[in-house]
């Protein structure tokens, strides 16, 4: 009776993330060339820095943090569809890991849409609370895309799902 009890909540766990999809907005930047859903309207900012074209795009939830950072190299002359992205992999990790009390937790390589990425896992301390960070690296032609979520080490089993609708929400156009 415990284990149909148990499965019953999690399949209603489930359903109602499934629902709760439904009413995230889907955001486009032609721009870009990415699409993704999250639960409302982001932030979007648009920078230039050492010729890179930068465009952030950020939300945040009373939980959950996203946030998608498309970098186009164009200016530079870069195209990763011919070089080895490893070294600009390292530097964007370690950048992501500079905030004191950063504590990198793992690393992955993760396949999607035919492109090979990778993923960190991090927490950090964000007053006296820990939060859990993932982010992924893409690295698609001209550009370098990092696509990140984050919220209380606490909730994590709520931000593994948001995780997973996030990232799978991800197209690049």
């Amino acid at each position: 009776m415990r284990k149909f009890l148990l499965i019953c909540l999690l399949g209603i766990a489930t359903f109602s993330n499934v629902l709760a999809q439904e009413d995230w907005k889907k955001i486009e930047s032609e721009k870009s060339k990415i699409s993704f859903s999250i639960p409302d309207q982001p932030i979007i900012q648009n920078k230039e820095l050492n010729n890179i074209s930068i465009e952030v795009f950020s939300f945040k939830d009373a939980v959950t943090v996203f946030g998608v950072v498309a970098s186009d190299f164009s200016k530079l002359g870069l195209d990763f569809t011919y070089s080895d992205p490893s070294e600009y992999y390292e530097e964007m990790k370690q950048g992501s890991l500079v905030s004191g009390g950063s504590i990198l937790i793992g690393e992955r390589s993760v396949a999607y849409q035919k492109m090979l990425g990778k993923e960190i896992e991090y927490t950090q301390m964000v007053g006296k609370h820990e939060y859990t960070y993932f982010k992924r690296f893409f690295f698609r032609g001209k550009y370098i895309y990092q696509i990140a979520i984050g919220g209380p080490s606490r909730m994590k089993r709520i931000l593994l799902d948001k995780k997973n609708l996030y990232f799978n929400s991800i197209d690049f156009l």
